[in-house]
């Protein structure tokens, strides 16, 4: 966002058009940290499945023990990133004039290709775990329930799968526009200025696609209007399983029930005392 800002305010107070030419330094800094910020929530739903698969194989004891494992992958993560971003630009030397901080050096952008190439697997790695992660949820789930676990594992299993559902939506959504996203970029940047007809339509084709990234505003909303529609359907399940009926003919029976148990356990309670 502070780089966007650079780019539009800085035209009103420069008093030539070489001075829109980027200082080495503020440019490397402003890249880098563009780079970094724009890279970091491609690699963090993987922390998700991870996350998540943990919680299934711990079902019986996942919500009594302490863990730090989701800042533990957060970091873990993030410093990937960052790994990755350094071994790409280790090399560069900032040295070229640019008037934009979303274009990549020349000498750098085979290596940069390469890391958009491996950030399109992660998104599709990441979709097919959660896949498989609903897959062996389901049956783990059965299993479970024949089983007839505790209420804290039920309430546990049945989190996870909501979890996961949740978890599926968003990184079917980040896939799909992260992923057109990255592959639009990685087109761009190979078929070059030839296929443009010139080296300022090429840059428009990549700034364009570098600085409108709509998948993250996209996301959001596909995010909370998901969390509505589950949490919904989850009240009213709860809503038409618990609930008891108390007029008609089974509501009469519930009244009946419910009052035999009551002086049942009155009786019983006389006759302890008697005895």
């Amino acid at each position: 966002m502070l780089d966007f800002g650079y780019h539009f305010f800085i035209p009103f107070f420069v008093s030539s058009k070489c001075q829109l030419i980027l200082d080495s330094t503020l440019f490397k800094t402003g890249h880098l940290t563009m780079t970094l910020f724009m890279t970091i929530p491609m690699l963090l739903p993987i922390g998700f499945s991870i996350e998540r698969f943990v919680a299934l194989g711990m079902a019986r004891s996942y919500e009594n023990v302490r863990t730090l494992l989701g800042p533990v992958l957060v970091a873990v993560l993030i410093l990937s990133d960052v790994n990755l971003i350094y071994n790409v630009f280790k090399n560069e030397k900032f040295d070229d004039p640019f008037i934009s901080f979303i274009l990549i050096p020349a000498t750098s952008a085979a290596q940069f290709n390469n890391f958009f190439w491996f950030l399109l697997h992660v998104e599709i790695t990441n979709f097919f775990c959660n896949c498989i992660l609903l897959l062996v949820h389901s049956r783990l789930k059965n299993k479970f329930l024949r089983q007839r676990r505790t209420l804290s594992v039920r309430y546990e299993l049945e989190e996870i799968s909501q979890s996961s559902q949740f978890t599926l939506i968003v990184s079917f959504t980040h896939l799909l526009f992260v992923g057109w996203y990255l592959i639009a970029i990685i087109y761009v940047r190979t078929v070059g200025q030839d296929f443009f007809g010139g080296y300022v339509p090429y840059t428009v084709a990549r700034g364009v696609y570098c600085a409108v990234p709509t998948y993250n505003l996209i996301i959001v909303f596909v995010g909370i209007k998901s969390l509505r529609m589950m949490n919904l359907r989850r009240q009213n399940k709860v809503q038409s399983t618990v609930q008891m009926k108390t007029t008609g003919t089974e509501g009469a029976k519930n009244y009946e029930i419910a009052i035999s148990t009551y002086w049942s356990s009155v009786s019983s309670g006389i006759n302890a005392v008697n005895a």
